[in-house]
């Protein structure tokens, strides 16, 4: 007896203990199978005529997929991958309620790959919807924001061969161009943190249709706040590439002398580092670029030799083009009273107190910004078969050592 009332109030205590572990235990008390829920790969938002908000969703096709009892194939062949629908309501919320009230099963958002906004909308204001992509924690921040000046649905509904999800292969066309400039891949993290930035000025991925109805990128969109001014064009791209900082694997193209058969010179800049000097001076500011690149050459002129004074004149040519289009690009961005360059941002971080003095003005006073524009072009690997020394002591007859003298 008097044992066992000893052990009684170690017994009770390692109850308690049984019991409130339970209680920290990880549960899955909200579980869903994938069958009850509707994947949102994609969604479009658009304005309609009479000012409300239209939303294409890109949903995946349960019905494409694979099951068990058809040992691992279906007849997907006949089906479409995903099923584009769209709602209209007075918010971006209204509008996604009707596809939880009309369409069977859950809507599951965590999944979105990106968000295409029409131009319409992006003209009108985005403001609204970033709110909302913000607060809704379904929604994760790598989602890509894009913008289209064509139908939201078109774009959403376009085939994109070989990749068999319209969203998945509009991201790997984006994701592409990223690796040479990495602003276009303008995921929502990044988009925001500019559109807070002292700039103010967030870029987007310019997805529209060519003319066998494909997606494509067609340059970027370019905002003042949350409104869309004017877009860039791929070519003009690079120029804001140049401006902004770091780029790689950029290609430079430059038609041959004389000819008119579309062959050309093309350099690849490997590497480039964009350094920026800010000099306030009497109520003025100049401001000097100086972009440092190497490159390779990946096609030469047909009837063309490359030597000491061709790879002189290349070097020239490469730096000269990257000064055009910086220079053209910031002209377009001075124009639209656009700080995409993220001048404001730069000056801020070198000299705050400079920038509380002019931030008041500043859409006012970037287009009188004075800019210089600088590039040095560096070609390596250059005469890899051409020049070397074993090359030169069997076209010459001498020895190594005879023409090491």
């Amino acid at each position: 007896m008097m044992r066992e009332a000893r052990w009684a109030p170690r017994r009770a205590v390692v109850i308690v203990k049984v019991v409130l572990s339970a209680f920290l235990l990880p549960g899955c008390y909200d579980i869903r199978e994938v069958d009850d829920m509707n994947l949102v790969l994609a969604l479009g938002i658009d304005e309609t005529r009479d000012h409300h908000v239209s939303v294409t969703a890109e949903f995946v096709n349960p019905a494409s997929t694979p099951s068990s009892s058809d040992g691992g194939s279906s007849s997907s062949g006949s089906r479409q991958p995903v099923i584009v629908r769209q709602e209209t309501g007075i918010s971006i919320e209204d509008a996604i309620g009707k596809f939880e009230r009309e369409i069977p099963h859950s809507v599951y958002l965590a999944q979105n790959m990106l968000v295409l906004f029409g131009e319409t909308y992006a003209r009108n204001g985005i403001d609204r919807a970033l709110d909302y992509f913000e607060r809704d924690r379904a929604f994760r921040r790598n989602q890509l924001f894009l913008v289209t000046p064509d139908s939201v649905t078109d774009v959403l509904s376009a085939s994109v061969d070989p990749e068999p999800l319209n969203a998945l292969g509009i991201r790997e066309l984006v994701e592409q161009s990223s690796t040479e400039l990495r602003f276009v891949q303008s995921e929502q993290q990044h988009v925001m943190e500019e559109y807070l930035s002292p700039s103010q000025a967030p870029v987007m991925a310019l997805i529209g249709l060519n003319q066998s109805g494909h997606p494509v990128l067609q340059g970027v969109a370019i905002f003042r706040a949350d409104h869309m001014v004017d877009t860039l064009s791929v070519d003009e791209m690079q120029g804001l590439g140049w401006l902004l900082g770091r780029t790689r694997q950029v290609a430079l193209r430059m038609p041959c002398t004389g000819a008119g058969d579309g062959t050309g010179t093309t350099i690849r800049i490997l590497g480039s580092k964009t350094r920026f000097y800010a000099r306030p001076d009497r109520g003025n500011l100049s401001v000097h670029l100086h972009v440092d690149a190497r490159a390779e050459i990946e096609q030469l002129c047909p009837h063309e030799k490359l030597d000491d004074v061709k790879l002189k004149q290349l070097n020239i040519m490469a730096s000269s083009e990257i000064e055009r289009s910086m220079r053209n690009a910031l002209l377009k961005l001075q124009e639209d009273d656009v700080d995409v360059c993220q001048f404001g941002k730069r000056i801020f971080l070198q000299s705050p107190d400079y920038w509380r003095k002019v931030s008041p003005t500043w859409l006012s006073f970037f287009p009188k910004i004075s800019v210089e524009c600088r590039a040095n072009v560096q070609i390596v690997r250059a005469n890899l078969s051409l020049n070397t020394p074993e090359s030169t002591v069997s076209r010459s007859g001498k020895t190594t050592a005879e023409v090491a003298q």
